[in-house]
C-alpha cells in the first residue's frame, strides 16, 4: 500500500511540475512577445526622433535665412 500511495504522490508532483513548466513556458513567450513589441517601438520612436532633428535644423536654417534677408533688405 505504501508503494502505490508513494506513486501517487510522484505522479502528481510530476503533474504539478509539468503544469508549472507550462505555465512558466507561456509567462517567457509572453516577455519574448512584449520585448519584441517595445523593439519595434524603440525603432519607431527612433524614426520620429531622427524627422523631428530634421525639422528642427530645417527650420533653424529658414530662420536664419530669413533673418539674414530682412536685415539685408534694412
Amino acid at each position: 500500500m505504501a508503494e502505490s500511495e508513494l506513486e501517487k504522490a510522484f505522479t502528481t508532483l510530476a503533474e504539478a511540475l509539468t503544469l508549472t513548466e507550462t505555465e512558466i513556458n507561456e509567462e517567457v513567450n509572453a516577455i519574448n512577445q512584449q520585448i519584441q513589441e517595445l523593439k519595434d517601438r524603440i525603432i519607431q520612436l527612433n524614426g520620429q526622433q531622427q524627422t523631428l532633428t530634421h525639422d528642427r535644423t530645417s527650420i533653424s536654417e529658414m530662420y536664419a535665412r530669413y533673418q539674414t534677408g530682412s536685415t539685408g533688405n534694412t
